[in-house]
């Protein structure tokens, strides 16, 4: 009786010491939650140039949770200037993703873009398309020594990288006549098998495809068992394609091409991260009915700027009340953001990024050449 006494005492006690480590372990977890999770809302976080350096070297092969790649290809390294509107995008199965090319990429010659298996183009702006190449001389305040070029930056990028070409719109047989401008034969319309419009890739020519709002195509690398959805939303613009990328016979004086209606994009990647990318656009109320409760992205990229699309104040409004992901990018800002990194005072930038305090929503800055990594979530894995 003694020894099963004993015995007794003894497992009460190692089920209460199990017991306070379960619930400090279960307590901790949830003062981590609040801190930096979508539901706590308790702080925002700002990432900008601190840990670039550390940001680089995490770039390579991950550990853990499988990620997503997100690099911004600007002006000028290390900042976010005046023109920057790439993005260059990498799902964890490496299939390669090119957001709006713009005037900062040096065609399809640039040392930065690698493989790239899919193009997507908001509207035919030429700070979208891109009317000229981007030079090492050109500065963070403007591009003003690239190179003009009438067939498009996005086209010569297609066309020397055999990628797949998505916009909205009329988009897609414009965008296909331009590549064929530069390779000289037709350029097919992309495949779209199954229920899921999927397309193989690599490719071996170049390809163009519509979207519409409403549905959707998905692009998987052939070795992978799991591909990209691309799907467009609405955006409140304009798409008038510039003159001087319109052939003969060309248009009336100050007047554009028809190009349809400009979009947004969401993109869902592999490993669960979704992806709004704004366009150009103004506030509207499906940014919360159809894109924030149907798509459920995690992460916006938010053209905020000036005149012609969402200010910082309603950009700001937009993301915190209607859109409310975990990480918002601002991107399309317009002006020299930052210096060597760190945003500058008086700028629009960071009056969005005052705008957002206390909103519990993480603001991340493209800065060029700085890749950044997303879990499934939204949360950047590797900002300091």
């Amino acid at each position: 009786m003694a020894v099963q006494q004993s015995s007794k005492v003894t497992w009460n006690c190692i089920r209460r010491l199990a017991n306070a480590a379960l619930m400090l372990s279960l307590g901790t977890a949830v003062l981590a939650g609040l801190g930096s999770g979508r539901s706590g809302r308790v702080q925002d976080r700002l990432w900008t140039a601190s840990g670039a350096a550390s940001a680089h070297r995490a770039a390579g092969p991950s550990q853990g949770p499988p990620v997503v790649k997100i690099t911004p290809l600007g002006s000028q390294a290390g900042d976010l200037c005046r023109d920057d509107r790439a993005l260059l995008f990498e799902d964890p199965t490496g299939l390669r993703v090119l957001w709006d090319p713009g005037r900062t990429i040096d065609g399809g010659t640039d040392g930065r873009l690698g493989d790239l298996h899919v193009v997507i183009l908001s509207h035919a702006h030429t700070d979208h398309i891109g009317d000229r190449f981007h030079q090492p001389a050109d500065g963070c305040g403007g591009n003003a020594a690239g190179s003009t070029f009438s067939q498009g930056n996005l086209a010569a990028i297609a066309a020397a990288k055999n990628s797949a070409v998505f916009g909205g719109g009329e988009m897609a047989d414009f965008l296909g006549r331009k590549i064929q401008n530069i390779r000289g034969t037709a350029t097919p319309g992309c495949a779209a098998a199954g229920l899921t419009n999927e397309l193989t890739v690599p490719l071996t020519a170049p390809c163009t495809a519509a979207l519409r709002p409403g549905g959707s195509r998905t692009v998987r690398l052939s070795q992978a068992s799991a591909g990209v959805k691309f799907v467009v939303v609405p955006a409140f613009h304009s798409n008038g394609i510039p003159s001087a990328l319109v052939d003969t016979p060309g248009v009336a004086p100050n007047t554009t091409g028809y190009g349809g209606s400009e979009v947004g994009f969401v993109v869902k990647f592999t490993n669960g991260l979704t992806v709004y990318l704004t366009g150009d656009t103004g506030v509207f109320g499906d940014m919360d009915t159809i894109i924030r409760r149907f798509y459920q992205p995690n992460l916006v990229v938010a053209n905020m700027s000036d005149m012609v699309t969402l200010g910082p104040d309603e950009g700001a409004f937009a993301v915190k009340e209607l859109i409310k992901p975990l990480t918002v990018m601002p991107s399309h800002v317009n002006e020299q953001a930052t210096d060597s990194g760190s945003v500058r005072s008086g700028t629009r930038t960071r009056r969005f990024i005052d705008q957002m305090s206390g909103s519990g929503i993480n603001i991340v800055i493209p800065l060029s050449g700085v890749t950044r990594q997303f879990d499934g979530t939204g949360k950047c894995v590797n900002c300091p």
